[in-house]
């Protein structure tokens, strides 16, 4: 099946979810507002066709898949229901009542499929226990992992011989949190909060993030014994997403829409894929096991 084959078919399968339905049947089990639980749905939705095209060069029903961060299961399930060999990784966490009630109403909705679950976090993963996979892969994850080098090193500890692992995530080297949009220095985030955070944001994302780099990566790369390799082009590619995706523009509304904006209207858009991957956010990097790495 070709990507654009596959792409058509997520947007099918997307398209179909009750949102509205699943929203009411949350609010009731959690007493949170509908309207907010359908936009929540919606951002996910969104996010199932960026990890779409994150991975769809690579799939190949006789591999085996780890979806690492798979929160509500939208992409999993569909990859599952595609045929795929896929396991989805979502580590169990008290506090998340929400979340844990719209992973169970959509796997309920879609009991047809038998999607296999690891509830451990990333970190804990271990070829005994979990056998190996072909391709382990995490869309906007890794940042939100305080040990994020302990959970890559578990990662590649299940990777078969030939496989590898995807991850697309922020590149706190430019000074930008993509999640709140706003300024940040990676290496003053207390005074970053502070300074930039709004006053009735909700913190929770902030405190969770980790402000991984691309130099940190190349260090644990080259201290691991990984192969690491950067796509270049991604923030060519995120700014065109805010001039494509509503959803996408609404969460990058100020400073980064006016920035795409008036990069497209100048035609100096497609220069930036050609910055280097140091200098770019967000990252999507691999890591496989070097040539001759035990």
């Amino acid at each position: 099946m070709t990507g654009s084959e596959l792409a058509s078919r997520l947007d099918a399968f997307l398209t179909g979810l009750p949102v509205q339905d699943i929203a009411a049947r949350a609010a009731v089990s959690t007493g949170r507002d509908a309207a907010g639980i359908a936009q929540i749905l919606e951002t996910f939705r969104n996010e199932a066709r960026a990890t779409l095209a994150l991975v769809e060069d690579y799939l190949r029903p006789e591999l085996r898949l780890l979806e690492v961060g798979a929160g509500l299961c939208l992409f999993s399930v569909f990859l599952c229901r595609e045929g795929y060999q896929i396991t989805a990784l979502e580590p169990a966490m008290g506090g998340y009542s929400l979340f844990d009630t719209l992973r169970r109403l959509i796997l309920e909705l879609h009991h047809e499929v038998t999607l296999p679950m690891l509830t451990c976090p990333a970190g804990e993963l271990h070829e005994e226990r979990h056998g190996h996979f072909d391709l382990v892969f995490s869309n906007n994850v890794v940042e939100h992992i305080p040990d994020w080098q302990g959970a890559l090193t578990a990662m590649a500890g299940v990777l078969s011989p030939k496989g590898f692992m995807l991850h697309a995530c922020p590149n706190y080297s430019v000074p930008y949190e993509p999640h709140y949009a706003v300024p940040v220095l990676r290496r003053l985030p207390g005074l970053s909060r502070s300074l930039f955070l709004p006053r009735d944001a909700d913190a929770e994302i902030w405190d969770s993030l980790n402000f991984i780099s691309h130099r940190q990566v190349r260090r644990f790369a080259a201290r691991s014994g990984l192969a690491v390799h950067f796509e270049r082009g991604l923030i060519y590619r995120a700014l065109a997403r805010v001039q494509s995706d509503p959803l996408f523009r609404e969460r990058h509304q100020g400073l980064i829409a006016g920035t795409a904006d008036m990069l497209a209207k100048t035609g100096l858009l497609k220069i930036l894929q050609y910055l280097p991957p140091a200098m770019s956010t967000p990252m999507v990097f691999s890591l496989r096991k070097a040539e001759g790495a035990a």
